[in-house]
């Protein structure tokens, strides 16, 4: 394997990834609080989530791709359509 691309973006460490079950998305969550939506292939941002309060530590798509839930060091899960 070789590293195809590195997309940069975030103020702080990144600690959850996820990709969409299409794998057209890339889901990031980081230690800034944000989470960060961008298109795989060309590593272009979509859309920053923001709604965490403190570090999101864990991200999941739905089957269908259109529910991401995240969740984080405040105890709650966010769930984003």
């Amino acid at each position: 394997m070789r590293c195809v691309n590195t997309i940069p973006g975030h103020a702080n460490w990144v600690f959850s990834v996820a990709i969409s079950p299409h794998g057209q998305i890339l889901a990031s969550g980081s230690r800034d609080r944000t989470i960060k939506i961008w298109h795989l292939k060309t590593g272009q941002l979509l859309h920053t989530l923001i709604g965490d309060t403190k570090w999101v530590r864990c991200l999941a798509f739905t089957p269908d791709g259109k529910t991401l839930v995240s969740g984080g060091d405040d105890g709650k899960l966010n769930i984003w359509q």
